[in-house]
């Protein structure tokens, strides 16, 4: 009876142990430019077609303007300041206010132009300044109620609608900036930032095959533009189409794009398409141009090791040995954990087991080396250190749970059942989300019955 119950019982509890240092694999993403937007330089004098120069103003208003062609700036604001504001035709009063702000004195700036919108509540250029006085200022609420108004009020610049548009991308979403967008890019077709914001507002507003007309027109204008090949692989990603992506992507890099994240991608589908040798390529380029990053060098690992690809994961390791001086003692333990794993995949132990020691000595207290170590031994059948490596994995909380299970499965395996019981109720009291525990003590419970009978 005992002998067909533990038969049974080595078949029913099996307790899986899964570790690998590293990081689950992120999402795919392409680093885009984000949408901008240029504040322009004062522009002069106030137009007649906004507000006029009352009659008694027109000396004064010739002396102003051969002042302002010399870009004697001080000398208007001086002149002006000769009269009460009250004094001053809207006109006037708006250029003083202009001047201010080209002298950078926005708190004055700001005073007078709301003085002259008491007076003239419609005048446009007045709310197109003080919708760029507010972006300076980065207040965005203000700045967009600002341009609203002119452009509710006739304005017909490219660069209000453009600005609009930004503002209401950033703050409302990508539908309320598509006209904006488009009325911009109808008036100044060859302005690069009307074009990048509308992309970016129809790719946000998921409207794919209009960001995708759009962008192909632009790519026949410029086809040496790497943020337009940014582009296109964003798009082919999120209508997944990897191999397009990384078609785009790769033409991107051709042409200077090096962002860490974007060769990250370019590396990741890659990996993914099957195509190894360039994502090592890649990932060793990325790796080589900065200080070693062990984030990042886990996640290529990971990569890799999800591919099953062990042996660029060797080559990868291979290509970083000469930045293992440099590194912390600590980072040096995690890159020869990652060795030992890797010799232990590819089947040769005394490599794994060398790398492994070498591992411990840099990092004693890395929980994931020595379950990695612990479950190697079982392997290798030195049950006595695999032991002793499950105690000192069980000393770490981050590592503890697996520990525990893995030195119960390690008595279990020696038919320890009386040992393998006590560590398993442990885990159970420590860890009750390990429900399932229960019914697998309840049959080695059995188990150490009947041996107890059979030796009383």
């Amino acid at each position: 009876m005992l002998n067909k119950t533990t038969l049974q019982l080595m078949l029913f509890v099996t307790i899986c142990i899964i570790h690998y240092q590293g990081h689950t694999a992120t999402p795919m993403q392409i680093e885009l430019a984000t949408p901008t937007f240029v504040l322009p330089q004062f522009t002069g004098p106030y137009r007649e077609r906004e507000a006029s120069v009352a009659p008694e103003e027109y000396e004064i208003a010739e002396r102003l303007r051969s002042l302002l062609e010399n870009n004697q700036r001080d000398e208007v604001l001086k002149e002006l300041n000769n009269f009460y504001d009250i004094e001053l035709s809207p006109a006037m009063l708006t250029l003083k206010a202009q001047v201010y702000f080209s002298l950078n004195m926005y708190d004055e700036a700001l005073t007078v132009y709301q003085a002259v919108l008491v007076r003239k509540p419609e005048l446009v250029r007045v709310h197109a300044d003080l919708g760029q006085l507010y972006l300076i200022r980065q207040d965005f609420t203000n700045a967009r109620k600002h341009f609203a108004k002119a452009i509710t009020f006739g304005s017909n610049s490219a660069l209000i609608h453009g600005q609009l548009g930004y503002l209401n991308l950033m703050q409302y979403g990508a539908f309320s900036a598509i006209s904006s967008y488009q009325q911009a890019m109808a008036l100044e077709p060859e302005n690069s930032q009307w074009q990048q914001g509308l992309l970016a507002a129809l790719t946000q507003a998921k409207m794919y095959p209009a960001a995708q007309a759009l962008l192909e027109e632009a790519l026949n204008k410029q086809p040496s533009d790497p943020q337009l090949w940014l582009n296109k692989a964003a798009l082919a990603l999120n209508v997944s189409d990897p191999q397009g992506a990384l078609a785009a992507l790769e033409m991107a890099i051709l042409l200077g794009e090096d962002s860490d994240k974007n060769l990250k991608t370019a590396a990741q589908l890659h990996l993914q398409l099957n195509s190894f040798a360039r994502a090592l390529q890649l990932i060793s380029q990325h790796i080589n141009r900065t200080q070693l990053d062990m984030v990042l060098l886990n996640e290529y690992l990971t990569w890799l090791g999800q591919t099953e690809m062990w042996t660029y994961a060797e080559q990868l390791l291979d290509n970083v040995a000469p930045k293992l001086s440099a590194m912390s003692t600590n980072d040096q333990g995690l890159y020869y954990s990652h060795r030992a794993r890797i010799q232990q995949v590819l089947q040769h132990p005394k490599e794994a087991e060398k790398f492994y020691g070498l591992a411990l000595d840099k990092n004693p207290a890395e929980g994931e080396t020595l379950l990695s170590y612990a479950d190697f031994s079982v392997t290798q059948k030195h049950y006595v250190r695999a032991e002793l490596l499950y105690v000192r994995a069980e000393g770490i909380r981050k590592t503890e749970k697996q520990a525990i299970l893995g030195r119960a499965q390690l008595y279990i395996n020696n038919k320890d059942f009386q040992s393998a019981l006590t560590q398993l109720k442990r885990a159970l009291n420590k860890f009750p989300e390990l429900y399932d525990l229960k019914d697998k003590i309840e049959t080695i419970e059995n188990i150490v019955r009947a041996q107890n009978q059979l030796s009383s």
